[in-house]
């Protein structure tokens, strides 16, 4: 079916319900008529797609205009289709923030509950790196005393120390990655805690003007 094809099904199908709330009979006997390039009147029993093209009138058997329906605009179809789409998408976005957090509060208070369990995190880890820096530290002095002592290397003392550079820096990095979690977790709450807000606000709103 062709997209004019289709909106003349879907035109068609919006008359006889406009026609109750307009107070037209939808059962007495109209025509539809559009004028060509020439200026000419076509009148015919059925609307049909150059009617929705060029825009058309419902009249009577006395040639008297019932109603009038402009020119299909595509322009303005596709810009109305986009507002309509976003609405949507907005409703199906609402609908899914309000399933996870029923208010503004809640989504704060699921933030900051994230937000410090990865401080406890990162604040244990950061004293579990000053704990091996220390320890490596240590190993380092006696190393070197035994060998001060004895004039000898210990061949294990390297593999012992890159053991310890491997923890130092494994947990440097577990560090790093949740302090990012932490900002990447703020920042993903913003937008859902702002939205919150602008519901409730809209619904505080209709609450105070209704009658």
């Amino acid at each position: 079916m062709s997209y004019c094809r289709l909106l003349t099904t879907l035109f068609a199908s919006s008359i006889f319900i406009n026609a109750h709330s307009e107070g037209i009979n939808p059962n007495a006997k109209h025509l539809y008529r559009y004028y060509n390039d020439k200026g000419i009147p076509t009148v015919s029993d059925q609307i049909g797609e150059e009617h929705i093209r060029r825009g058309y009138d419902i009249v009577d058997r006395n040639m008297q205009i019932i109603r009038h329906f402009p020119a299909f605009d595509e322009a303005v179809y596709q810009k109305d289709k986009a507002r309509r789409d976003a609405a949507l998408k907005q409703k199906q976005e609402d609908a899914q923030i309000l399933r996870l957090y029923p208010s503004a509060r809640d989504a704060e208070v699921a933030r900051n509950r994230q937000i410090d369990t990865l401080a406890t995190n990162i604040g244990y880890n950061n004293l579990q790196l000053q704990r091996i820096k220390r320890l490596r530290a240590e190993f380092v002095q006696e190393a070197a005393a035994t060998e001060r002592k004895t004039n000898k290397s210990d061949p294990n003392v390297k593999s012992r120390i890159s053991e310890f550079d491997k923890q130092i820096l494994d947990l440097q990095a577990l560090i790093n990655f949740q302090k990012a979690e932490q900002t990447k977790t703020n920042e993903e709450f913003k937008p859902i805690i702002k939205r919150l807000t602008e519901i409730e606000a809209a619904e505080n709103s209709r609450f105070t003007t209704s009658p």
